[in-house]
């Protein structure tokens, strides 16, 4: 399966390579007891989760047929593609918790869900406000007699049968009626937009992860306080970045669409193929 890999910061006599790509599923609560092909054992990094594991280059063309030149096995550390922390992004008190450490999480799922009630509330007066339809009802049939009657009115001017004053009035409460119809329509809008208000509010306060990966930490649980402080913290590992440490005669030898072999400690089978994607053009000695 091919990966990504990139070669980064260099230090005195080595210089590091980090990768990213597609692994061997790898359970992070699981602690091999041996390490794969005599390299180093797995072990845990501070403030990330990671591995161990052993990268064997190709020096050469990627040219098909081209002749490669192998070099020695090196280190490398494994990290998460991406690690976060989830928050909520209003105070409340926290109802309830969905994931424990090492479940996983889709991306857009609920993690958690923050006290409502109020919320709740205002969105079912909003609702049942939205809902109101008698008011547009009732200005439309106003508009609708007073037309008739401002028709009528006309008529009766025309034959000399009423005065110029019955007339306008006439034509002014049918004018009016029209705009208490346009009124009712734009409060009914409002309406509407306040529904949609309480709706964004109360969605505010269930808290969904942007994406997808293992949960490593649970920093609050059912019944605590929050307001800037993370929730859980997630690990996305369908992806890895690989960081490897190369000594300097090494440097120049390793070139844009390298070859990789990744070898993971503690998992026996093929090895995963990376590819260079960048080479730091400078280095220390």
């Amino acid at each position: 399966m091919t990966t990504q890999c990139k070669f980064d910061h260099i230090s005195e006599t080595i210089f590091c390579i980090f990768a990213s790509g597609f692994l061997p599923s790898i359970p992070i609560n699981n602690r091999p007891r041996h390490s794969s092909r005599g390299l180093i054992n797995m072990q845990w990094l501070p403030r990330q989760q990671g591995l161990r594991l052993a990268l064997a280059l190709l020096v050469g063309s990627t040219a098909a047929g081209a002749r490669a030149e192998a070099l020695p096995a090196l280190d490398c550390v494994i990290n998460p593609h991406k690690v976060f922390d989830i928050g909520s992004q209003v105070r409340g008190v926290l109802e309830t918790v969905h994931l424990d450490r090492g479940e996983y999480v889709e991306q857009g799922q609920v993690v958690a869900e923050l006290d409502a009630r109020v919320e709740r509330a205002a969105m079912a007066v909003a609702q049942a406000r939205a809902e109101i339809s008698s008011e547009k009802l009732l200005s439309k049939l106003n508009l609708e007699f007073d037309s008739r009657r401002k028709d009528r009115i006309s008529n009766l001017y025309e034959n000399n049968s009423v005065s110029i004053q019955n007339k306008e009035d006439a034509e002014l409460a049918a004018e009016l009626s029209e705009q208490r119809l346009q009124e009712a329509a734009e409060r009914e809008r409002i309406r509407e937009l306040e529904l949609w208000r309480s709706k964004e509010l109360l969605e505010q306060k269930v808290i969904r992860s942007p994406g997808s990966g293992f949960v490593l930490k649970k920093f609050k649980s059912a019944g605590e306080y929050v307001e800037d402080q993370p929730i859980v913290r997630i690990a996305q590992l369908d992806t890895l970045n690989v960081e490897v440490i190369a000594p300097m005669d090494l440097f120049g030898k390793i070139r844009m669409g390298m070859t990789a072999q990744v070898y993971p400690e503690g998992f026996e089978g093929k090895p995963r193929t990376a590819q260079v994607d960048i080479v730091d053009p400078m280095g220390d000695v």
